[in-house]
């Protein structure tokens, strides 16, 4: 144990003197790596020399290199927590406590940061690719990093305790429905099914809480989005991979520190009616802009899609129905429930389970018998059963046929998938 003291005391030490010479620069990607690796290795030469008479093995010096290099170039403590593939997301509460989600489980993670000023170093180095910073003025900000993942920092005065920095990683590999399956999300019938709908150009809309995994469904359903069709996706902050497709990526923008300059989803969905779009993708609706998308799917833009933060498919439809009546005063309630009623014609409800498993719990058709009320049928729904003593749901077909399967063109051979 005193051994693993006296080297990171001169792991810290190196840092410590390094980091005073390369200063500010070290935030920027282009600066050499060779020049600091060689300032690296002379600093620590002479903290071994004064600390350590002179003696360490070559292991430990390769150590103590890689390991203030990475801190250097990479995202310091937290850097291997990014680089392995079992960690979800990482939430930083202030300087020593580093909780991280592995493969579905919370768990308290095994490194931390020395103090806050550390902590805002590395902050600052996470964010500068993005031109971004935090500060008083700014005390929350949302960014993406370099390899796809969404980063959120907060600090004081909003965050009295310290500040507070929750990175959602991308997936290196993009994930397909298949993958799904094998994770028992859903079953091949509802994914040849999902499949199905999408070619076929339905609506839909995924609802589900935090962390239930409706942006990684929503991007294997754009996989089998048709190659011939022109999309556009609109996201605060890009999260959808649409490879090999005709697709056009826009990106909200926040107001700067005189507050201007902010673009708004809203502002993006219509200017993405000039733009020629077959198909709209919105990576989450939350707010006055689904009046906007409803009147884009009603209008031709047949297959858009989108996620919303709903407990239920029931609850989704109400909380479409509260945001878009944000939208305009000039609109009833009445107007608003015959145009979601019109638009949407299939609702996918996920979940994340107590043992960190997402699941889809029901997929549902919209109704369109009623123009007054909602109602929504399940397709297929998830069945609750008790497997070793642990709660398992399994998603199967309820028998329901919906309405507007008569204008698949592979009508009969979905139908197969969906009887009980």
């Amino acid at each position: 144990m005193e051994k693993f003291e006296k080297l990171q005391m001169i792991k810290t030490d190196v840092r410590t003197k390094v980091l005073a010479r390369v200063k500010k620069s070290a935030l920027d990607y282009r600066v050499d790596e060779g020049a600091v690796r060689r300032q690296i290795e002379a600093v620590l030469e002479s903290v071994v020399q004064s600390k350590m008479d002179g003696q360490m093995d070559d292991s430990m010096r390769r150590y103590v290199i890689e390991e203030v290099i990475n801190e250097i170039f990479g995202l310091g403590p937290i850097d291997r927590l990014i680089n392995d593939p079992a960690v979800w997301e990482i939430m930083v509460n202030g300087p020593r406590e580093v909780y991280v989600e592995r493969e579905g489980r919370l768990q308290k993670g095994d490194v931390f940061f020395e103090n806050e000023a550390q902590l805002y170093f590395y902050i600052e180095r996470i964010l500068s690719p993005s031109g971004r910073r935090v500060s008083e003025v700014e005390p929350y900000i949302d960014a993406r990093l370099p390899d796809g993942s969404r980063i959120n920092v907060v600090r004081q005065p909003i965050a009295p305790f310290g500040p507070v920095v929750t990175i959602r990683k991308a997936n290196r590999r993009i994930l397909g429905l298949t993958d799904l399956i094998s994770r028992k999300t859903l079953d091949e019938r509802a994914a040849r099914f999902l499949r199905a709908c999408v070619k076929n150009q339905m609506n839909i809309v995924i609802a589900g809480g935090p962390g239930a995994g409706k942006t990684t469904l929503l991007n294997m359903l754009t996989a089998y989005i048709p190659e011939t069709e022109r999309v556009i996706t609109i996201e605060d902050t890009m999260e959808l991979h649409m490879e090999n497709k005709h697709c056009v990526a826009m990106e909200t923008r926040p107001a700067n520190i005189e507050g201007r300059g902010e673009i708004t989803i809203r502002e993006l969905v219509r200017n993405a009616l000039h733009m020629r779009p077959d198909r709209v993708i919105i990576g989450e609706v939350r707010g006055e802009e689904a009046l906007d998308m409803l009147q884009c799917m009603n209008i031709g833009r047949v297959g858009s899609m989108t996620t919303m933060h709903a407990n239920s498919g029931l609850d989704a439809l109400l909380r479409l129905e509260t945001m878009a009546m944000m939208g305009s005063n000039n609109v009833s309630s009445q107007m608003v429930r015959r145009q979601i009623i019109s638009a949407i014609d299939l609702v996918i409800t996920s979940d994340r389970l107590p043992d960190g498993a997402r699941k889809i719990m029901a997929i549902s058709e919209v109704a369109k018998d009623h123009t007054t009320d909602y109602l929504l049928k399940d397709i297929f729904h998830a069945e609750r059963r008790q497997e070793a003593g642990q709660m398992v749901f399994d998603l199967k077909p309820t028998g329901h046929i919906p309405a507007f399967l008569e204008k698949f063109l592979d009508a009969e051979t979905v139908k197969q998938d969906l009887t009980v």
